[in-house]
């Protein structure tokens, strides 16, 4: 198919048949042209013939129309080298007089019949001896076919009252026709002699196009030969200095490209190292807890070690959970998230619920404040409930993990307008200890963990927050809590285009919808799924 084929020959095959168009049209009128100048030439002569043989009449003493014309007269007029030529003179009744029978007459009203390009003035008769002077018309040329062959003839009438001195009335029709064979001849040999050189002219532009075509693709063969013998980890741009204006967009989008994949794969290999490093050691230290437990021969001891691999087990699983959690939120994963319609303040519900156990574990008051609900519906968001949701729980866990029992985490849900975009803000604030001004940046970096807060973590929760929000087009706010104590975490997300912008906003007397987990006595049989069953308007448990 043309659409595999090298590009000069796609060139070529689209260069080259409008020029055989062109030149066959050329040909075409070079022919019209031709035929048309060499009937002008020719008619002149069957012009002159037709005057020589109209000088010719006479009137016998009878009335007849008579041709004096002498036999080597006649040969000469028919004689021609190529082109048979005929005549005919006929009486004003039509009758024959002399020539050749039965010579077409001129059509009806000249329909056919056409005038030489210049029209000559009428002709007077000066040869001595035949008598009177006369102006004969000018000729009458049309096409017939005449025994057999096609006939170009020129018919001329000659009035009669002269040649009688007015005793007879009417005209005499003379006709000389003569076949088309030098004519046709004539425009071939000047067609072929314009077109020769035309036809070397066009193979002479079409090699220079062929030429040119190759050295207008060389600087994209030289490109192709430079990324097919680069090395698969050379991701270095593509120099574009020597390539065409209009191939230069290309490179710059193929450098483009090379950039992403450094990206990709630089987060990747840093992704490996740090996990290399983070899985290490734990995994070191539970293998050391599982060789003293082999030791042990106190059942006390055996006991304690065994408690002591669960829970290095557990935290090896968290972590493990949480590297493939930012493998997967991270720029150049290999499988896209699967993007949605979602009902954030349904996923901030449920992620709320699941954390009720641990709240309670830790004697810590959780809440959820979803109060737009009541007034604004649902609050849509295009993106993957799943990562959502693992991102509102690392911000939960965070922030169970720094706060002290007793004290209070609450995730709360409400509308905002920023530069006439609709946003979401999801935030999760606690009383704990709050995060020093030169920590609030770094605490997003991956292994990053705040020295002197004893408790423990990998230090990735915040960073896979940040790349999920990031993933979803929005980001991460870390701000001091009420009064300023604790943390507030808060996550910016862009609402879906569906999302209706003019909704009410909340009244001042509306009591948003809270579920609260507490760590007192009566609080112990609050079951985990209090929160999903909470209504809008309930006040705080506590």
């Amino acid at each position: 198919m043309l659409a595999d084929a090298p590009l000069r020959r796609q060139l070529l095959v689209w260069l080259l048949p409008p020029i055989l168009v062109i030149w066959s049209a050329s040909a075409w009128l070079t022919y019209t042209l031709a035929y048309r100048f060499a009937t002008s030439a020719y008619d002149r002569a069957l012009h002159d013939s037709a005057i020589a043989l109209a000088g010719q009449l006479r009137i016998d003493r009878s009335g007849r129309v008579v041709v004096d014309l002498p036999q080597i007269a006649q040969k000469v007029l028919v004689s021609d080298l190529r082109d048979r030529v005929y005549y005919a003179v006929s009486g004003p009744k039509g009758e024959f007089v002399m020539g050749y029978s039965g010579m077409p007459v001129p059509p009806a009203g000249g329909a056919t019949a056409r005038q030489p390009p210049v029209a000559p003035d009428p002709v007077q008769d000066t040869d001595a001896g035949s008598g009177p002077d006369i102006e004969l018309p000018p000729p009458r040329f049309y096409q017939a076919e005449y025994r057999g062959q096609p006939v170009r003839i020129a018919a001329m009438t000659v009035p009669l009252a002269p040649l009688s001195a007015g005793e007879v009335d009417g005209f005499a029709l003379v006709q000389v026709a003569e076949t088309l064979v030098e004519r046709r001849e004539m425009a071939r040999d000047v067609l072929i002699a314009t077109l020769l050189p035309q036809l070397a002219l066009m193979l002479l532009m079409a090699s220079i196009v062929y030429v040119g075509i190759g050295r207008g693709v060389a600087p994209l063969e030289a490109l192709r030969r430079e990324i097919e013998n680069r090395s698969i980890r050379d991701l270095t741009p593509v120099k574009e200095d020597r390539a065409p204006p209009e191939v230069r967009r290309l490179v710059r989008s193929l450098n483009a490209l090379l950039g992403r994949m450094a990206t990709t794969l630089a987060a990747q290999q840093r992704f490996i190292a740090d996990a290399a490093h983070q899985l290490r050691t734990p995994t070191a230290a539970l293998k050391t807890q599982v060789e003293l437990a082999q030791r042990a021969t106190d059942p006390a001891e055996t006991r304690q070690r065994l408690a002591q691999i669960h829970s290095a087990a557990d935290r090896n699983g968290r972590l493990v959970n949480q590297l493939l959690s930012l493998a997967r939120a991270e720029p150049g994963r290999t499988e896209p998230m699967a993007h949605g319609p979602v009902d954030i303040v349904d996923i901030a519900r449920a992620t709320a619920e699941q954390w009720v156990p641990q709240a309670i574990a830790r004697s810590i008051d959780l809440g959820f404040e979803g109060g737009c609900r009541r007034t604004d519906g649902p609050a849509t968001v295009s993106g993957d409930a799943l990562m959502l949701a693992e991102m509102l729980g690392n911000l939960i866990d965070n922030a169970l993990r720094y706060t002290q029992p007793g004290g209070t985490v609450t995730l709360s849900v409400e509308r905002s307008v920023e530069d006439g975009r609709r946003k979401v803000r999801l935030s999760v604030e606690d009383n704990g200890p709050g995060i020093p001004l030169a920590e609030r940046e770094r605490v997003f970096e991956r292994f990053h963990r705040v020295l002197g807060t004893g408790t423990e973590g990998a230090g990735l929760g915040l960073a896979i927050v940040r790349e999920i929000a990031r993933a979803h087009g929005g980001r991460v706010e870390l701000a001091p809590g009420a009064g300023g104590v604790g943390a507030r975490f808060t996550a910016v997300l862009p609402l879906s285009a569906s999302d209706s912008l003019d909704a009410p906003a909340p009244s001042a007397g509306a009591v948003p919808a809270v579920v609260a987990a507490k760590g007192q006595a009566d609080a112990g049989a609050l079951p985990a799924g209090a929160a999903g069953n909470a209504t809008p308007g309930a006040p705080q448990a506590g």
